[in-house]
């Protein structure tokens, strides 16, 4: 027997979770116009260039190999959150993230 259930991703980051306050305090909107010039460049138009800046960062935040980027990215939902990936939405493979550096 399957069970349905409405979720809000929102919902399932808690207030206090690093990430939350990561973004308390850093503004993306100047990097937003830096990568605005190379998002006419970029291949990976379907996930956008600032999404994979916050999924690189969080790399840099959680030390992360490329590989492990990708399965955390997948599986953690206060990752999908940071770097605006709904709950059923693909994520890159670990192959996007050295393409995009």
């Amino acid at each position: 027997m399957h069970q349905t259930e409405i979720v809000n991703l929102e919902d399932l980051v808690p207030n206090n979770h690093m990430y939350r306050k990561f973004l308390s305090v850093w503004s993306f909107k100047g990097i937003e116009r830096i990568l605005k010039s190379v998002e006419r460049e970029n291949n990976y138009k379907g996930y956008g260039v600032m999404r994979l800046f916050k999924v690189l960062l969080l790399q840099f935040m959680e030390d992360l190999s490329d590989r492990e980027l990708a399965r955390f990215i997948q599986e953690n939902n206060a990752a999908r959150w940071f770097c605006g990936f709904s709950l059923s939405e693909d994520t890159p493979n670990y192959t996007v993230f050295s393409k995009i550096r």
